[in-house]
């Protein structure tokens, strides 16, 4: 969540959120002017920042991440989404002392069938 409020003087207040808790983002306005497209456009940013915590007054614990830079790393969301080749990761990591033996379709050793589906009406 991205907030500009009209009385801050040009400081952008982003909330922030991973497998951690939340944070806000101060970005002041030269930062803000200088990384704008990151600001702006970034599904996935990497923030260089100064960390601020309050802890004593406050009953839950806030902290503020005061930016220095950001930088738009969406890019890298893109290699999640991509097709995969003609071998799977785990075939090209797969070192041979790794290769699991899997029984031969043909070798005549019966496979367990699941019992048929039990329909109520």
């Amino acid at each position: 969540m991205r907030q500009r409020p009209g009385t801050a003087k040009g400081i952008v207040f982003v909330t922030v959120e991973d497998e951690h808790g939340t944070a806000n983002l101060v970005v002041y306005a030269d930062v803000a002017a200088r990384d704008r497209a990151a600001l702006i456009g970034a599904r996935l940013m990497v923030v260089d920042a100064r960390v601020e915590r309050e802890e004593r007054r406050a009953e839950v614990p806030i902290v503020h991440l005061i930016c220095r830079r950001l930088e738009d790393r969406s890019d890298l969301l893109r290699g999640l989404m991509a097709e995969p080749g003609p071998e799977s990761w785990g075939d090209r990591s797969m070192a041979r002392a790794d290769e699991v033996r899997r029984a031969d379709p043909g070798s005549g050793r019966s496979s367990q069938r699941m019992p048929g589906s039990r329909d109520f009406r």
